[in-house]
């Protein structure tokens, strides 16, 4: 039988589908019960959570079906309690959004999620964004080079600009354009490849920081991750094979390092989001100055392993942690949990080819941690993401400007060796024009030890 829970108890129903739960940050309280519904071992630690219900789904049950089943059915059980339904996934915001409707539980509704799924329509629909967000424009049909240069220079002011699908993209469908000519080459180049009817191409801008910001409607900013390189994008860095590197700034730090950020995330939450939301918000931006910071999109949720990580590096409160506690609302500021240092990311984005040699990497003042992402003699393809590395060094330090120092010696004195050529002969077969080969060459090329 399902334990009673006091009238002024907080009831918070945590959904998992594939993602491994730990809760170990979480101090546990006599006003909030944790249930959480989810398969078997989903949690990495069960001793802070007061009911955990697991459910067997079928392999391929893509509704969710049971697992939707027993939370339709803790809803019902708790609606006098006013529930809080809280996810880590993306895949479960949907059908969770869903149960809010129909059982009346606070939080985001069905039409509301679309703003997460469509960034450049909330855009549109809002216009307090449209003020603070990088022009853009939308380009569909047979692609018309000379056309569409045309309406880049009228509606965006021309060059340099970024290009890409507006949907199926990936890291290497992104285009960063210079000038026209690049422009007119990169479509006669991908359109064919990638089969995209319909494009958007934004403003490009240079001498800033990217930016992911986690904040909450009733905290405002509680820490940012930035990028450190201001001359090139992380995607560019993605796309070259470049190593780069990605700050963590805690609330006050951010405050601090860039000014007007946090009173520009309360702008972006007020004009999209509904008052009585109590989730995290993950805003996603550019920022050169307090008087320059443009909007790119946002989220429900850390939109990379790399970036759960580098929430979790103070070892204060991990983004999971922060998540259930915006659910209580306002809360008073607990001075004895304090990390003082910051703390960044070194990553080296993957390339095609075999990992030779785990490079050692030597200790600096700063202190470090160094996780090698692939195996020695392991194949590898193409960075595509921030979570494809090869390597990646955290580093963290109370002297943010010793720390930067650490960090940019490792970028520029880290050799890593990968064999380019060794998956063109160990694969040559794929890359041979199989119309050519006789039947005998095919059989000896796929059976041969020699």
């Amino acid at each position: 039988m399902t334990s009673v829970v006091s009238s002024s108890e907080h009831v918070i129903i945590i959904v998992l589908w594939k993602y491994r739960l730990s809760l170990y940050r979480w101090k546990r309280r006599d006003d909030v019960k944790i249930i959480v519904v989810a398969p078997p071992r989903m949690l990495v630690d069960e001793t802070n959570v007061d009911v955990y219900y697991q459910v067997e789904p079928p392999i391929r049950d893509h509704d969710h079906c049971l697992l939707m089943h027993k939370v339709r059915e803790l809803c019902s059980i708790f609606s006098s309690k006013n529930p809080k339904l809280v996810v880590f996934e993306r895949s479960l915001q949907r059908p969770i959004a869903q149960i809010r409707r129909d059982m009346e539980v606070d939080g985001f509704k069905p039409e509301q999620l679309l703003h997460f799924m469509h960034a450049e329509e909330a855009i549109t629909m809002r216009n307090g964004l449209a003020a603070i967000s990088l022009r853009q424009c939308s380009l569909s049909g047979t692609p018309q080079p000379d056309t569409w240069a045309e309406a880049v220079r009228n509606q965006i002011g021309g060059f340099p600009a970024v290009v890409r699908p507006l949907r199926h993209h990936c890291a290497h469908s992104v285009g960063f354009i210079r000038n026209e000519n690049e422009f007119k080459n990169w479509f006669r180049r991908n359109s064919s490849v990638h089969r995209n009817e319909h494009y958007v191409v934004q403003e490009y801008v240079d001498d800033g920081h990217e930016f992911n910001a986690v904040c909450s409607s009733t905290e405002g900013i509680l820490g940012c991750i930035s990028a450190i390189e201001t001359h090139r994008s992380v995607l560019e860095c993605i796309q070259n094979q470049q190593s780069y590197a990605l700050e963590y700034l805690s609330a006050n730090q951010t405050r601090d390092i860039f000014p007007g950020l946090e009173s520009f995330c309360i702008q972006v939450i007020k004009s999209v989001f509904p008052s009585s939301y109590l989730g995290l918000i993950f805003i996603r931006g550019y920022y050169k100055d307090h008087n320059e910071i443009f909007f790119l999109g946002f989220g429900l949720e850390p939109d990379s392993e790399t970036a759960r990580h580098l929430y979790a590096l103070p070892q204060s409160c991990p983004w999971e942690v922060l998540a259930l506690t915006a659910q209580l609302g306002p809360q008073p500021e607990d001075s004895t949990n304090v990390d003082n240092n910051y703390h960044l990311v070194i990553n080296f984005p993957s390339a095609e080819g075999v990992l030779i040699h785990q490079t050692n990497i030597l200790r600096r003042e700063s202190n470090m941690r160094v996780s090698w992402k692939s195996a020695e003699s392991a194949e590898m393809k193409d960075s595509d993401h921030l979570d494809d590395n090869v390597l990646q060094v955290f580093l963290w330090n109370s002297n943010r400007t010793k720390l930067l120092a650490d960090c940019n010696d490792i970028m520029r004195s880290t050799d890593i060796t990968i064999d380019r050529n060794a998956l063109n002969e160990r694969h040559s077969l794929c890359r041979k024009n199989v119309a050519k080969l006789t039947a005998k060459e095919l059989v000896r090329s796929c059976t041969t030890t020699d």
